[in-house]
């Protein structure tokens, strides 16, 4: 696996180069911000949460997949729980010797 400052730089190019990120990151934030200015007015309904979630999640998954189609490996630990995401390569046959 890489080291974390390699991860990182990983995916701060995955992040700028795509577009979905960016898509789904900005209609959050336009979601959130609409929800402070209609009524009542400074309250975040807990569904316009859910759905900042959901969207934000979205644009990580774009992301993940991105790094993996580079060759990229992922790590994710958390407490007793530890998930690896690596693209599957594939095997090449060698040719075989006929005499």
């Amino acid at each position: 696996m890489e080291d974390s400052n390699g991860l990182q730089k990983t995916f701060k190019e995955c992040i700028l180069e795509n577009i979905w990120f960016k898509i789904l990151s900005f209609s959050s934030i336009v979601l959130v911000f609409t929800s402070l200015l209609l009524p009542p007015m400074g309250v975040i309904d807990p569904s316009v949460v859910s759905a900042t979630g959901e969207l934000l999640g979205w644009g990580a998954l774009f992301t993940v997949i991105k790094a993996i189609d580079k060759g990229k490996g992922i790590s994710v630990k958390h407490g007793n729980t530890e998930v690896e995401v690596r693209k599957q390569q594939e095997e090449q046959e060698e040719p075989s010797e006929e005499e």
